[in-house]
């Protein structure tokens, strides 16, 4: 088995959602981080965690959405997404392809 296969295939199958998904940015996000969440940063090479683990915590930033019981009303990633500027969501699916691109260059398809 290839060395990394399975972050080739997550952070692929997250680019391609971004590509080629569904929506505006902020769908497709969603799209790619019910991927991106699949990945342990233990999985990811050392030198890519700190941006992985910075683009997700941007995709769930706000939080859930929580009703005066205590419910969920909506989970963090859709409140989040509900919440940004389109050129915020731009700037985190460009964070994803960078990050792709640097594991590529890397460690190859």
């Amino acid at each position: 088995m290839r060395r990394y296969s399975r972050v080739r295939e997550k952070l692929g199958e997250a680019v391609y959602r971004l590509a080629v998904g569904e929506g505006d940015v902020r769908a497709r996000l969603k799209s790619a981080h019910w991927v991106l969440r699949q990945l342990r940063a233990e999985e990811l090479p050392l030198e890519l965690r700190d941006g992985w683990e910075s683009i997700m915590r941007r995709l769930v930033r706000h939080g859930p959405e929580v009703l005066p019981d205590g419910e969920v009303f909506r989970d963090a990633v859709t409140h989040t997404m509900s919440r940004i500027k389109n050129s915020t969501g731009r700037a985190i699916a460009t964070d994803i392809y960078t990050l792709y691109r640097s594991f590529v260059y890397t460690y190859g398809l």
